[in-house]
């Protein structure tokens, strides 16, 4: 009698662990995510890291740098940025950005003073956003699996190849050489900090408000992402309104 009870017990503990397993997967296929225990604990390693380093780094520049010194860094970034809006606005078919992108560059490079000054949009040239991830979206690749990478944050297998590619049209790549200067180190460290300091307020309010700042943060990119996709420009209304979490 007391083997079969033992018998049924292990019987009803393997059908529990089963139907966790299961649980468990489809609850992965739900959430488009099914490397969360790895995500989570990249994510972990993330904020550690945000909390002791990046963010006290990002509001101390926040701090002692002058708003219009900041415009002026984000102008040089976004400006630097354009041949890869330009090269995706080609590989989209949409030739009308790629014309805007063009007369941007070339205008805030020249009159802008390198892109510190956005001479471009004042004189009514709108600024488009485009990334190989959204190349890859427009083209009809899926996004694939949810993804956590060190230091760059949330993502996907799409996005985290077209992050990959979007290198080759930046100007900072054009020269292995000059790619690996301490200077072009120190400008992507720039840009590091800026966005980090302009995010510093919705990342602070996840951290406050959010019973799992992890899921928080996965939805919250999920919709940055697909307004992105949808609408590719920066200066849509709706899209300005979106938390973006990159």
């Amino acid at each position: 009698m007391r083997i079969a009870a033992l018998t049924s017990q292990a019987a009803v503990l393997l059908a529990a662990f089963s139907l966790t397993a299961c649980a468990s997967r489809e609850m992965a296929q739900e959430t488009g995510d099914p490397f969360e225990p790895a995500n989570r604990a990249v994510f972990a390693v993330n904020q550690t890291l945000d909390d002791a380093v990046v963010g006290p780094s990002a509001r101390v520049y926040d701090t002692v740098t002058p708003d219009p010194v900041q415009t002026g860094v984000r102008n040089f970034m976004s400006n630097l940025n354009q041949p890869v809006v330009f090269a995706n606005a080609l590989l989209q078919g949409d030739v009308h950005a790629a014309g805007d992108t063009v007369g941007r560059f070339v205008m805030n490079t020249t009159i802008g003073v390198a892109g510190v000054f956005d001479v471009a949009t004042r004189e009514g040239v709108p600024q488009h956003r485009r990334d190989f991830g959204q190349t890859l979206a427009v083209w009809g690749v899926g996004d694939g699996p949810y993804l956590v990478l060190p230091l760059i944050g949330p993502s996907n297998f799409r996005d985290a190849t077209g992050r990959f590619v979007d290198r080759y049209p930046h100007p900072l790549n054009w020269s292995e050489e000059e790619s690996g200067e301490a200077w072009a180190w120190g400008l992507r460290g720039l840009n590091g900090v800026q966005t980090r300091a302009d995010l510093d307020s919705a990342i602070d309010s996840l951290n406050r408000t959010a019973i799992d700042p992890y899921v928080q943060a996965r939805s919250a990119w999920r919709q940055s992402r697909s307004a992105f996709i949808e609408t590719g420009t920066r200066s849509d209304p709706n899209y300005e309104n979106l938390p973006e979490f990159e």
